[in-house]
């Protein structure tokens, strides 16, 4: 057994990294408001539209003045699109106070396939999300620091950023908030900053167009074609990445929680539009040209603040934005994954909240296959580019679609004007998803087009999976009153025996009443009274639910409900079975697992297998024991 000085160092370290574990209790206390919102779950759209700009006018130079001429038309469509998805996630998060956003209205209005496409493309996006923000921020930074240039030095910056967003996150969402809100608002204020005072030398001064564009516009000029526009406004559209979020996340925030969450949005909506807007109109007015090497941004900041302090804030702001874009998918997607366990789509540790009162699981998944991207695409933002957005736009369709079809179901007072925002919103989204998968398809689009529907493929067989498990493991009346009927004859059995003459204690761990834990507990009855099945609460219903069940069923085995505040469910049974080894009545403690032994061995993979996990950690107590009691479902059920 470990030392107990060994065990103090790890335990020091550990929460030097991701701090000391929180009660569940106190998760009202660890949740944010608007202004903490605003960084965890608005780095993401806001720092999109710093590059939309670009994304819009790459198209539209093609068709030279007449193209600058449409810039503000393509931003106010995209602008109108933004104010429709707002209103969109704005009913959602009304109607949904745990969250979900496009999933949870996809499957509640259009079925379970639609929402678990809206589950798979989130997904995609998300995972996306980290690897484009990081490798870009990098890449933005490669002018300033030369050593990132190799593109080894190029993927371990992303892969260490990374890893800190996976500490940040594990640590908490006030953690995260209170890290990233000074630089995100500084950020903000810069863009307000330049769009204000840009706007104020164009009334008081006038613009003059940049002289060298003059050449290249006039050796580019096409006509403005419909096909033009759409491709220039799904291009801009880059900029609403990220808007699910908030209504992923509505737990997160601290009650009112729904009203806070729609608050939050509302002010990120006003952010991302004040700011496009502004930004496309400058750059149209100086007939700005977009290239890799040189953005909108930077040349609008040049011209308008000189290389004053505030361009320094200003580039400084987009290189931090562009990692801390990468922090929405690390709330957002552990939320959705969370609730996809819940409905039995996702494996099922997945919903399970860690010491920071966060889902580390999702977090820690994230960051996995993050890092794979990087290492596979070697830290290239263009070549994940052409996969990335268009996830999102499936998912904003399929929310106006789902919310058009229950409008005209229920019918409000207000079905006209629903049913028009509803409606549009899904319909100009489906069209922007078209335009980037045709235009996109052979740069690398085609893959996604493979990936959400084996995503889909992968959530199906995980529910048919559990469900088929369920009907395995339930117990039926019989099976109650056949185990009772043995617990009685054993009891009677011994019934000349005194009670004190057994000095082995056998504990059965117990989640749920089932045909597995049935069959464990008159394994362990069969070899001494002195058995409990414990139940380590680490969900008050959950507990409450099982004493009702365990009432009902007349169980004849008592059932211990030990309390677990920081839900550390393992280490809180290794402190029972510790309490235990020290009783001076009991010469062995005996700890009896329950196991299930899934059909096939790769369904092992949805079970967090932490038997297996309580046989290593007590190999090395002397008087503890371990014995597992597998329960192989019949081969015909």
């Amino acid at each position: 057994m470990a030392s107990a000085s060994s065990k103090l160092i790890w335990l020091r370290l550990r929460m030097l990294i991701f701090g000391c574990p929180l009660e569940t209790q106190s998760a009202e206390n660890h949740k944010v408001g608007i202004f903490g919102g605003i960084p965890i779950f608005g780095s993401d759209v806001i720092s999109s539209q710093g590059y939309a700009p670009d994304a819009i006018l790459y198209v539209l130079i093609l068709a030279g003045t007449a193209g600058y001429a449409a810039s503000m038309k393509v931003t106010t469509a995209i602008i109108l699109l933004f104010l429709s998805i707002l209103m969109l996630y704005r009913r959602t998060i009304q109607k949904y106070a745990q969250g979900g956003g496009s999933y949870t209205v996809a499957h509640a209005y259009l079925g379970e396939k639609m929402g678990l496409l809206a589950g798979a493309s989130l997904s995609i996006d998300y995972i996306l999300t980290v690897a484009v923000s990081v490798s870009s921020a990098v890449e933005n930074l490669t002018g300033i620091f030369r050593w990132l240039e190799p593109t080894p030095h190029k993927v371990l910056a992303d892969c260490l950023i990374i890893l800190f967003m996976t500490v940040v996150n594990l640590r908490g969402l006030k953690e995260s908030a209170r890290l990233f809100s000074l630089p995100v608002y500084t950020y903000i204020i810069s863009i307000f900053a330049l769009v204000g005072f840009g706007m104020f030398k164009y009334l008081v001064y006038g613009i003059t167009p940049m002289p060298h564009s003059q050449s290249i516009i006039a050796a580019n000029a096409q006509s403005l074609t419909v096909f033009v526009f759409l491709r220039a406004m799904a291009a801009g559209t880059t900029a609403l990445t990220g808007t699910e979020a908030v209504s992923n996340g509505v737990t997160a925030f601290k009650a009112p929680a729904q009203k806070k969450a729609i608050k939050t949005l509302f002010v990120l909506g006003f952010i991302v539009a004040v700011g496009l807007a502004g930004l496309v109109f400058l750059a149209s007015k100086y007939q700005l040209i977009p290239s890799d090497d040189n953005t909108i941004i930077n040349q609008l900041g040049l011209l308008i603040f000189g290389k004053t302090i505030m361009y320094y804030i200003l580039m400084a702001g987009i290189a931090i934005i562009l990692v801390i874009a990468a922090n929405t998918p690390f709330v957002g997607l552990p939320i959705l994954l969370s609730l996809m366990a819940r409905d039995g789509y996702a494996p099922r540790y997945f919903k399970n909240l860690g010491d920071r009162l966060v889902y580390s699981a999702g977090i820690w998944t994230l960051s996995i296959i993050g890092l794979v991207l990087i290492i596979i695409f070697q830290g290239d933002t263009h070549s994940m580019l052409p996969l990335y957005a268009i996830g999102v736009f499936i998912s904003f369709s399929l929310t106006g679609f789902g919310l058009a079809k229950h409008c005209i179901q229920t019918k409000p007072k207000t079905y006209y004007r629903d049913l028009a925002i509803f409606s549009f919103g899904g319909i100009v989204s489906f069209l922007m998803f078209l335009i980037f998968l045709i235009t996109k398809f052979t740069e690398g689009a085609w893959l996604v087009a493979i990936i959400i529907p084996l995503l889909m493929f992968f959530f199906n067989v995980v529910a048919k999976v559990y469900k088929h498990e369920i009907t395995l493991i339930k117990p039926t009346k019989e099976d109650i009153e056949l185990f009772n009927k043995e617990i009685t004859r054993i009891f009677n059995r011994r019934s000349n025996v005194d009670i004190s003459e057994y000095r082995s204690k056998i504990v059965v761990p117990v989640f749920d009443l089932n045909r597995i834990v049935l069959q464990a507990l008159q394994y362990g009855y069969e070899l001494t009274p002195l058995i409990s099945a414990v139940h380590i609460a680490s969900d008050k219903e959950r507990a409450e639910k099982l004493q009702r069940h365990w009432k009902q069923s007349d169980i004849q085995i008592d059932l211990e409900i030990v309390d677990s505040p920081y839900r550390a469910t393992v280490q809180d049974l290794l402190q029972y079975l510790d309490n235990l080894e020290k009783d001076p009545r009991y010469t062995t403690v005996t700890l009896v697992i329950p196991e299930f032994v899934p059909p096939k061995l790769w369904q092992n993979f949805l079970h967090n297998q932490t038997g297996q996990l309580m046989k290593l950690l007590l190999l090395l107590h002397k008087n503890i024991l371990v014995t597992s009691v597998p329960y192989h479902p019949p081969v015909n059920e």
